[in-house]
């Protein structure tokens, strides 16, 4: 690939010289007694042979698809500005006997072509086109010269004819490539009449880079029932395009109809339907579609001409005597909603609505409010009275009888402070070592201490 590269690179080096090489773009030969004319010019035509010479009388006639004639002493016939449907033959006439035949030829340089080329799919040739910006003139020819070069730097000239479509407004040529044919080609349009010639740029390619396919077609788009932002697409692999061996791969865009922006999608291989699923509520949406072949070969097509659709709205039901039905509404416009949110996060606050409450209306509102708090604070008042005389009470069935020393009586119990030599067990599972529990007392330990009170006296 890098070979090819540095041959097509030396071929765009050497590109002005390509229509040099494959023959001169020249002006279209006229016969020597042919008189030629731009449009608008003034033209004077002299009829031929000696016996038209002096102060006699000749008769022309134009023998174009408008017959016209006139009368001039002298062998000259003054033509002031010229058009297109001027050109054709006059006759010169003698006491009725033809003397001579003058041509004319009104025509105008063709312009610079742009040359384009393109493949519809893998499987045909290449087209080479062009469209002018004004009609050419009848005489106007157009051909493509062709230069190929082959992996083995093998190179080869030919030249192709171009045909002008009266109903495309263009000039099309044809370039033959085989399927997988990787050769790099430089061509360039000749376009010329009688008037003169002119060359387009040199423009080169790879047989496989120039595939682009036509848009998808039939595309449609439609609501589906009961699903307020969906919108159903479906469309059609376009006629040029042959799937048999090739398949498409497709892109989607769509936006709402104020919007500007795009939500693009790229969709897999082998799909000719899709759903939209978020798209706005009650709001007319452009979709647009554009294909390329699957594997990535060539470029993108055109997108597709633009198709609207408007996702489902439910109907609003019938209201009936039922005090409590109530019918349903449209769905919010996130548009008109973001629009009104918008004016409404920047709107002052001067600038809302008046208050329309009335100085009545506060009056009462303000007593019942101080009547309701004067209210609370009396109940908050006898509320802690309470509370404080049923906590004297608590105090005093909670304090101490009133006994004498001398009658308390004193229970002694004997706790050994050391254990017993018998009774230490060098063998106790190491599980009651991971106790650390406050309350937990280790059996084997000499000191109580789940006994608080002995250790931290109050």
């Amino acid at each position: 690939m890098l070979a090819v590269g540095c041959v097509l690179l030396a071929a765009l080096l050497a590109a002005p010289a390509v229509a040099l090489v494959l023959g001169s773009c020249r002006a279209l030969e006229v016969a020597n007694d042919t008189v030629t004319s731009l449009p608008g010019a003034t033209v004077t035509l002299i009829c031929p042979g000696k016996e038209a010479e002096g102060n006699v009388t000749i008769q022309w006639v134009y023998s174009g698809s408008q017959q016209r004639r006139w009368i001039t002493t002298g062998n000259t016939l003054l033509l002031p500005a010229v058009q297109f449907n001027d050109t054709g033959n006059y006759l010169c006439f003698l006491d009725n006997h033809l003397v001579g035949t003058v041509p004319l030829l009104v025509d105008v340089p063709p312009e610079e072509p742009k040359l384009s080329c393109f493949r519809k799919n893998p499987l045909v040739s290449a087209t080479c086109e062009w469209h002018p910006s004004s009609t050419p003139s009848p005489t106007t020819k157009a051909v493509l010269f062709v230069k190929k070069i082959n992996k083995s730097n093998k190179k080869s000239n030919f030249q192709s004819p171009c045909q002008y479509s009266q109903k495309l407004k263009s000039f099309s040529c044809q370039v033959e490539i085989l399927e997988g044919d990787r050769t790099y080609y430089v061509v360039s349009l000749c376009v010329s009449n009688s008037v003169g010639s002119k060359s387009s740029s040199n423009v080169a390619f790879q047989s496989l880079n120039v595939v682009q396919p036509d848009p998808p077609m039939n595309l449609v788009v439609s609501a589906i029932p009961g699903k307020p932002r969906w919108l159903n697409v479906s469309w059609q692999d376009p006629k040029s395009w042959d799937s048999t061996y090739y398949m498409l791969m497709f892109e989607l865009r769509y936006r709402p109809v104020w919007s500007k922006s795009f939500t693009v999608w790229l969709l897999p291989v082998v799909q000719h339907q899709c759903i939209i699923r978020d798209a706005l509520r009650g709001v007319e949406h452009v979709v647009q579609l554009r294909g390329k072949e699957e594997f990535g070969i060539g470029q993108w097509s055109e997108w597709s001409p633009e198709v609207t659709g408007t996702p489902w709205i439910e109907p609003r039901s019938t209201p009936t005597g039922n005090p409590t039905q109530v019918p349903d509404e449209d769905y919010d416009n996130e548009e008109n909603l973001y629009r009104h949110s918008v004016k409404a996060t920047s709107m002052p606050a001067s600038a809302q609505a008046p208050s329309s409450i009335s100085l009545p209306t506060f009056l009462v509102a303000g007593g019942s409010l101080m009547f309701g708090l004067l209210l609370c604070v009396f109940i908050v008042v006898r509320l802690k009275k309470t509370w404080k005389s049923q906590a004297g009470k608590e105090s005093k069935t909670n304090s101490l009888p009133p006994y004498s020393l001398g009658q308390l009586k004193r229970n002694f119990v004997l706790v050994p402070l050391l254990p017993s030599a018998g009774s230490h067990n060098s063998s106790r599972p190491d599980s009651t070592l991971r106790h650390s529990c406050l309350g937990v007392r280790d059996p084997q330990s000499p000191y109580d201490t789940s006994n608080r009170d002995f250790l931290f006296p109050r």
